[in-house]
């Protein structure tokens, strides 16, 4: 099977941005005077920004677009079904993860949320974005 060099390079460049991202917040973090006592744990299980609730609503109704979805087509796109409708479908399939990662990530950089439903739907929007690339692009 033969992958397009310009998506490997698009790929490869995407990962080395994250990499230096993240190394860049361990770095400040690690250098961050520290801090301890029951005001420095601000960790809540419901999110208390806007995004964050964006976050977990959209992740709600993803898995509800989901499960709809499945039972409804089967995730049989057969030669009955209308071709419009699968491409529609498929867009949101791999667009709602996408946003509910976007909206999460948002929150807990720039509103500085910590909250234990943004990170759960943050995985959650990961993995599925992770599954929707997989398949709309056919990998085996």
């Amino acid at each position: 099977m033969f992958i397009n060099p310009a998506f490997i390079a698009v790929v490869a460049v995407v990962i080395a941005v994250f990499l230096v991202f993240l190394i860049t917040k361990v770095v400040r973090a690690h250098r961050r005077q520290v801090s301890t006592g029951r005001k420095e744990m601000l960790i809540s299980v419901l999110p208390k920004t806007s995004l964050g609730r964006w976050s977990v609503g959209l992740a709600i109704a993803f898995l509800l677009f989901f499960y709809l979805m499945a039972a409804l087509t089967g995730w049989t796109f057969g030669p009955g079904f209308n071709p419009v409708l699968a491409v529609v479908l498929k867009i949101i399939f791999a667009g709602m993860p996408g946003a509910v990662f976007v909206t999460g990530l948002l929150s807990m950089i720039k509103r500085k949320e910590r909250s234990v439903f943004v990170l759960v739907s943050m995985a959650l929007g990961l993995w599925f974005l992770i599954a929707a690339v997989w398949l709309l692009i056919g990998w085996d």
